[in-house]
């Protein structure tokens, strides 16, 4: 496998995970506050945590996308300097 490779697959393992981490714990929260609080049907339950799973998602996914272009980027760097 090459280097490009094994990047985007160690990206995607951590993206998965911190993924994993966040969403988990949050839908749960999320499913608590629309059935006990909010009173929610299941469409209503829907559209909310979708909506909000989505907009955490694509926030956590560039904060992750940048953390690993910049490690790239030193990395790159670096090894031209050599």
């Amino acid at each position: 496998m090459n280097q490009k490779k094994k990047r985007a697959f160690k990206e995607a393992i951590a993206d998965t995970f911190v993924g994993t981490l966040i969403m988990a714990p949050l839908n749960y929260i999320i499913i608590y506050i629309c059935l006990e609080l909010l009173s929610f049907n299941a469409l209503q339950i829907t559209i909310a945590t979708t909506s909000i799973l989505f907009f955490i998602a694509v926030l956590r996914k560039a904060i992750i996308r940048l953390y690993f272009e910049k490690k790239y980027d030193i990395t790159r760097n670096t090894n031209t300097v050599e």
